[in-house]
């Protein structure tokens, strides 16, 4: 509990004390005798500390310790005082108004310690003796029943004072000992953390030195044949071509690599997810049409995102590049666009042979690849994208003939905004479907 919440807790329960306190007067004066007015009137100005405190704290969110402890120290010794008056104004000798004085002593034991809690006890049992003292003129012999009920409570101010304030202490230690072990345990979590990141950075760096290493040992021996007189010179321009086409190929590695660790995305703007997938499905017809494998789009209207428009481009084609590369001759690829529950849902379904299940944990870590001379980042790139953007990248269907990504981004609110269909262009080669 929060030091405002105890605070109000405590004033709380001090007001109900002192309401049920003159509600009881009220009964004993209506059934036995009358009570003094200006015992009421006591009672009524008794009210107004735990009021004023409620006052301090109803719009404070935050109370300092010593706050907390200030505002302790005035109600218990305002309640010390309270029974003293209240005894006074009804001008009888009775000790139960003392009753009361088990305030002070719980409030000290909460907030104090356990030598303030005893002088508190001790100042309390005081109170009731010189009450009782006062009224035998301090003259024995003194009313046994009062003595009785002065002793019973002082009983219960060093019973219960001293139980509370223990009661107290071990909560502390408790929550104490509790935070230590949440400090422990934060610490250790961010130690594995690091561990995993250290461990992934070198699983990557391993993967990377790899897939650089083969390229490299390929131009080096191309560039050395190509540069011998023991080959013919069609031979060394065969070789001068593999060294071209593997230094590509090292080129186009190492940039698929820096768009995977990239560590965030510069500008972000509205992007029309319709008109997105159809600029994309245009820059793939030239290779599916190679293949004669065709092209199905599904869309609904007005669905919007916010994202940046070439990173998202290029998680689109990675994946529909791979679609179309593991789709058979005169296949189809489908793409679906819609809204669903998290936001814009691209989905892109290709026929051909299933991916291999103990290979389907693996697929979207870096370098894993089952294409011949894919670099194994592309779908990678395409979840860190995903990820980057606030979304997700999942193989949602994974069976023979049905291969399905689904590329989930949120949207972007439509009222403030034109609708897409007002902005959008024809989307070339393409077919919305509703």
């Amino acid at each position: 509990m929060s030091t405002v919440k105890a605070r109000r807790t405590i004033a709380t329960l001090n007001l109900a004390i002192l309401m049920i306190f003159v509600l009881a007067e009220l009964l004993i004066s209506y059934f036995r005798f009358p009570t003094p007015r200006s015992m009421f009137l006591v009672a009524i100005l008794g009210m107004a500390f735990p009021l004023v405190e409620l006052g301090i704290l109803r719009n404070r969110s935050e109370l300092t310790h010593n706050g907390a402890r200030i505002l302790a120290t005035l109600s218990v010794a305002w309640n010390l005082a309270l029974p003293f008056l209240l005894a006074a104004a009804t001008r009888q000798f009775h000790t139960h108004y003392f009753g009361l004085l088990i305030q002070p002593v719980l409030e000290a034991a909460l907030y104090f310690s356990l030598a303030i809690t005893l002088t508190t006890s001790a100042i309390s049992a005081a109170c009731v003796l010189s009450w009782v003292g006062y009224a035998a003129d301090f003259k024995p012999p003194y009313q046994l029943g009062e003595l009785l009920e002065a002793t019973t409570l002082i009983l219960i101010y060093f019973l219960v004072g001293p139980l509370i304030w223990w009661l107290v202490d071990l909560l502390g230690k408790r929550e104490e000992q509790l935070r230590q072990r949440l400090e422990d345990l934060e610490q250790a979590k961010a130690r594995l953390v690091e561990g995993e990141k250290l461990a992934a950075v070198g699983r990557l760096a391993s993967g990377l030195a790899h897939e650089i290493r083969n390229p490299v040992a390929i131009i080096s021996s191309a560039l050395e044949a190509s540069a011998s007189d023991a080959f013919s010179a069609e031979d060394r321009l065969e070789m001068s071509r593999v060294a071209v086409a593997e230094a590509r190929r090292l080129e186009r590695l190492t940039t698929d690599f820096l768009t995977y660790a990239q560590p965030g995305i510069s500008s972000f703007d509205r992007v029309d997810a319709i008109a997105l997938v159809g600029y994309i499905l245009s820059i793939a017809r030239a290779q599916a049409l190679n293949r004669k494998i065709k092209f199905n789009l599904l869309a609904d209207e007005d669905c919007l995102l916010y994202g940046n428009e070439g990173q998202l481009q290029q998680a689109l084609l990675n994946l529909l590049l791979n679609a179309v590369d593991a789709s058979p001759d005169f296949g189809h690829v489908s793409v679906e666009v819609k809204q669903c529950a998290k936001g814009i849902r691209i989905a892109i379904e290709n026929e051909g042979p299933a991916i291999p299940a103990e290979a389907v944990p693996q697929i979207f870590e870096p370098f894993f690849t089952a294409k011949r001379g894919g670099t194994g980042l592309g779908l990678a790139i395409a979840r860190s994208i995903a990820e980057k953007h606030g979304g997700d990248l999942v193989l949602e269907r994974n069976e023979e003939e049905r291969i399905l990504f689904a590329l989930t981004l949120p949207p972007i609110s439509n009222k403030v905004l034109p609708t897409a269909k007002e902005e959008r262009g024809f989307l070339y080669g393409t077919h919305p479907g509703r």
